[in-house]
């Protein structure tokens, strides 16, 4: 069943999915038919059988899907007309996600497992394609509360410790490898892996509060408790498009940071 017809997702997603649309999709004999294995040393392979039976489930499910996030690129999914699989590190995977927000690829293992490589370096980003639509669907939920975006950097291929003890609780269906969740009513936290090329992983974190004056109790909980590395400030916020001073809150609606000073 295409995801677009399944009235069984959560509330969240269905919501995020509001303003989807449904592209043509590739069917089961189109990529029978032209399968093929694309090798880094350009030598041939036999396309394994498993690898059309994944790309097909994927297509059933996922193939033509488009909806926005924080931009206007969206969230492209689908193997438009190509049918070809490589073999990794981490397994075979196939180009099934185009992120418009990253404005790059994201690779798609026979388990669903994603994968994005960035300065030649792969790194598997959601444990399934229905955890990614999760986190997606929690930001989008919590995106316009006010919030603090700073960052952490850790040893390569480390992540942040968090002791939980003051945090809402986790937001198991929505964390993945490169976006843990924790979230209620009125908070959420989350931590998503930025870079993990170079001599150091860096992590964002974000605290959001559904009311302005809970915000300050939130970060100083976090910056608490979230260790394992090195906290870096953030002068950029990715949610909304503009520059402010470090540390200080986004407020929807409100000019902040660089942008109130250029007045």
């Amino acid at each position: 069943m295409h995801i677009l017809d399944d009235p069984c997702l959560s509330p969240r997603v269905l919501a995020l999915l509001t303003r989807a649309r449904r592209g043509p999709a590739m069917s089961a004999g189109q990529i029978r038919d032209l399968a093929c294995v694309e090798a880094a040393d350009g030598s041939e392979a036999p396309v394994p059988g498993e690898a059309i039976e994944a790309m097909t489930r994927f297509e059933e499910r996922y193939g033509g899907l488009w909806y926005p996030l924080l931009g206007s690129n969206g969230m492209e999914h689908g193997l438009h007309g190509e049918a070809t699989v490589y073999p990794g590190i981490d397994g075979w995977s196939f180009p099934g996600i185009h992120d418009g927000d990253q404005t790059w690829s994201v690779d798609v293992l026979l388990d669903e497992r994603t994968v994005m490589t960035l300065a030649g370096q792969p790194r598997i980003i959601n444990s399934s394609i229905a955890q990614r639509l999760e986190a997606h669907a929690q930001l989008a939920q919590v995106r316009d509360w006010p919030h603090v975006t700073s960052g952490i950097a850790v040893e390569p291929g480390q992540e942040p410790a968090a002791a939980e003890v003051d945090f809402p609780a986790l937001d198991v269906e929505a964390t993945g490898p490169a976006d843990k969740w924790w979230s209620n009513d009125e908070t959420a936290i989350h931590l998503k892996l930025h870079t993990w090329w170079g001599s150091e992983d860096i992590w964002v974190v974000r605290c959001f509060a559904k009311r302005a004056e809970n915000l300050t109790a939130t970060v100083e909980s976090v910056r608490h408790a979230v260790t394992g590395g090195v906290w870096r400030d953030e002068d950029w916020c990715a949610l909304c498009a503009h520059f402010r001073h470090p540390t200080q809150p986004c407020l929807p609606g409100t000019p902040t940071g660089l942008q109130a000073a250029d007045r």
